[in-house]
């Protein structure tokens, strides 16, 4: 149940039009997504837990690299819309 509603509480944010909304939501996408996987492995199986501990590595670097997009895009433009940069292009 606590899975589902980090799935969609990821999917609102992820379709919001706000970096930092979009940059969490991508977040907890993939501690989601975590979760399930380590629900569904067994206890003893190594397998499950050392793919989680790739995808939290992974996940930590691309949401720095997100949120270092996000704070220079705002810094040099002072864009925090998504629709405002489509349209600046």
């Amino acid at each position: 149940m606590i899975i589902a509603l980090l799935f969609a509480a990821s999917m609102w944010l992820v379709l919001s039009k706000d970096w930092l909304r979009l940059i969490i939501g991508i977040s907890l996408l993939g501690h989601a997504t975590n979760l399930y996987i380590l629900k569904s492995g067994s206890r003893t199986d190594i397998l499950p837990q050392a793919l989680i501990l790739t995808a939290i590595v992974i996940g930590l670097a691309i949401q720095t690299v997100l949120l270092v997009f996000a704070y220079f895009a705002q810094r040099s433009e002072k864009l925090t819309d998504l629709d405002e940069m489509k349209e600046d292009e």
